[in-house]
């Protein structure tokens, strides 16, 4: 079963906001934009309240225990005296074959036949914590699937489920939907030691120590830090004084057993981080290598009854991560924070993808990358849809214009708390206890502010971005909306011709301001129009009130006589393809643009769109060029 949304309500600063993913399961990368303290945090940790991650549950907030974790959840400004329900609701999509696995569960754990014939494709699964005077009281599930029935296995009819089992039923169902795993940017704050051994219960260890679990199943064969590291240490044979142990265990047979898994932990690292290096930073690693470094401590003496200390005869174990760089070793620790965050960030998301039986995974990134320089952090995007793909997910937050991937803006949400004003005062303004977060699509933002003069400029609004003095110095062809920017985009990759600036307008009316921008700027000015009425319509008006000349106005019929809009590159039989048989639907074809571009999926286009695609691309490198 896949997750197709979630509704939140009362959850911190959150009144009711609702996420949903696009219908298409092929663009699975979704960016919350917005600025600090406008509530991006807090829509992350409501979607990962419902089906958490047990390994990033334990380090979120740092807190203990579940009441703990849900006393932080209700309203801000009403933490002492809430009375009601904070509540996410997940909306689920089942897929073929789903059922069937959810039902064999029920039978074995319920002995209950559920009717195969009333369960829907699509329902909504309700986590809802009542509150009273800001106490926590209890939590529930709630299904909304209608005349959900069952039967006992030799019973001739169906009857509806009892409360009770609507209860079972309800946690079955949760334990087949996707795992939500969240990474605050504080568990990248990678630790000096990694306790092997139990001395260390803190979460914060709990869940390195599950990451180098994930490098030993990684590494295919078999290995376990309990079977193959610490029964080894503490078998009863082993068991000595630190004084007497200590060089009885060195060199010995066994201990070289156990330094073997940690070498091939140590390969598996050094191969992965450093695989990705190149691409993220443009630089080869050389000889740069990771050391995983096992290190022994004496153990804690055990106390007795009479109040005296008997010496300890189990010792602990913990592990070092170095970077070998040269001869010299650096703890990561030591290095820059976007060399830590980076190389946390590979450790979290590749070793995890490779766990044996692991489940669907909705990955929730807070800030990411906000350390790496503005190169590093568009190239980490590139990265995301191999992470994100299915059947996975990845939802992440983020102020930076470096982090926003325009093909994904469809996937995108505008996040803001309008009861912050983030034009006033900078120090005081996050210091309110009031607080109203709104996350609304991208495309309905657009929609709402048809005053904005290009399709990126609620872009730059929510982000206050300003040019700076490096900023506009390279001319670009301002296009008549964002299909056109889509459709362009596409010809540019499948040509492989380079990448050209592209600024997409609201409309073919709409591009003045775009175009005298442009002239304050100093730069050439290309416009692109569709070759209809409304192209012509548009180009007479940027002539007239403009004064543009021509060789500023093009058509797309002047770079390939079967263009009339950006939708002609494409040939009829691969429209179809595209479309499912349903070609004079525009807004399918250009929805199915957007997928392949957000996705990087490579489709095999024919020849003659091939051609088109090229022609265009060609041309309006040369325009630009010239």
């Amino acid at each position: 079963m896949k997750i197709s949304g979630f509704t939140i309500e009362n959850f911190k600063g959150i009144g009711k906001a609702t996420i949903r993913f696009a219908d298409h399961d092929t663009a699975r990368v979704h960016t919350l934009v917005g600025l600090n303290e406008s509530g991006k945090t807090t829509l992350l940790e409501a979607i990962h309240s419902f089906s958490p991650d047990i390994d990033t549950e334990v380090v979120v907030k740092g807190v203990g225990t579940h009441d703990e974790q849900r006393e932080q959840w209700v309203p801000r400004d009403k933490f002492s005296i809430f009375t009601g329900e904070v509540s996410v609701t997940a909306h689920i999509v089942a897929e073929e074959g789903d059922w069937p696995s959810v039902c064999e569960d029920t039978l074995a754990e319920m002995e209950l036949i559920l009717n195969e014939e009333v369960l829907p494709s699509e329902f909504t699964l309700r986590l809802a914590h009542e509150y009273k005077n800001g106490d926590y009281l209890t939590s529930r599930l709630c299904i909304n699937i209608k005349s959900l029935t069952c039967k006992k296995q030799r019973a001739k009819n169906y009857r509806d489920l009892s409360s009770e089992e609507v209860m079972i039923f309800s946690r079955i169902l949760r334990r087949n939907i996707p795992t939500i795993a969240y990474y605050p940017n504080f568990v990248f704050d990678f630790p000096e030691k990694i306790y092997l051994t139990s001395v260390d219960k803190s979460a914060k260890n709990r869940f390195y120590k599950k990451l180098f679990q994930d490098i030993l199943d990684y590494t295919k064969v078999g290995y376990t830090i309990e079977e193959s590291i610490i029964s080894r240490l503490h078998k009863i044979e082993n068991r000595k004084p630190w004084d007497v142990w200590f060089p009885s265990w060195s060199g010995t047979s066994e201990e070289e057993k156990v330094q073997q898994v940690v070498a091939r932990a140590e390969r598996a690292v050094t191969d992965v981080v450093f695989s990705k290096w190149k691409d993220v930073f443009g630089e080869a690693a050389g000889n740069k290598k990771v050391q995983i470094k096992l290190n022994y401590e004496k153990g804690k003496p055990k106390k007795l009854e009479d109040g005296t200390e008997e010496e300890a005869v189990i010792h602990d174990a913990y592990i070092q991560f170095r970077i070998l760089d040269g001869p010299d070793p650096y703890a990561v620790e030591d290095r820059s924070l976007g060399f830590r965050w980076f190389f946390c960030f590979l450790l979290f998301t590749e070793f995890r993808l490779h766990r044996e039986n692991s489940k669907p995974t909705v990955f929730l990134f807070d800030e990411p990358a906000s350390n790496l320089h503005a190169a590093a952090q568009m190239k980490l995007l590139e990265s995301f849809p191999q992470i994100a793909r299915s059947p996975h997910r990845l939802i992440y937050s983020t102020h930076s214009h470096y982090m926003v991937d325009p093909h994904w803006l469809e996937q995108a949400y505008i996040v803001y708390n309008s009861k912050v004003d983030p034009d006033g005062d900078v120090v005081n303004s996050g210091f309110t206890d009031q607080a109203d977060i709104q996350a609304v699509a991208y495309r309905e933002f657009v929609h709402k502010h048809p005053n904005k003069t290009t399709y990126f400029q609620p872009i730059i609004d929510t982000l206050h971005l300003v040019p700076s003095k490096f900023d506009y110095q390279k001319p670009g062809i301002i296009v008549e909306g964002k299909y056109d920017y889509y459709g362009i985009c596409l010809a540019l990759s499948v040509s492989k011709v380079g990448e050209i600036g592209i600024f997409p307008g609201m409309g073919s009316g709409t591009l003045s301001a775009l175009v005298a921008l442009h002239k304050g700027w100093g730069l050439a000015v290309h416009v692109l129009f569709d070759n209809d009425k409304g192209g012509r319509d548009g180009a007479k008006k940027l002539s007239r009130e403009l004064a543009l000349q021509d060789g500023s106005l093009n058509k797309l019929s002047d770079f390939s006589s079967e263009l009339r809009s950006i939708e002609d590159i494409f040939c009829d039989s691969d429209k179809d393809t595209m479309t499912n048989g349903h070609p004079t639907h525009k807004s399918v074809l250009n929805r199915r643009i957007q997928e392949i571009l957000a996705s990087g999926e490579k489709v095999k286009f024919s020849a003659e769109t091939k051609k088109r695609m090229k022609r265009l691309a060609n041309g309006l490198v040369a325009i630009l060029t010239e």
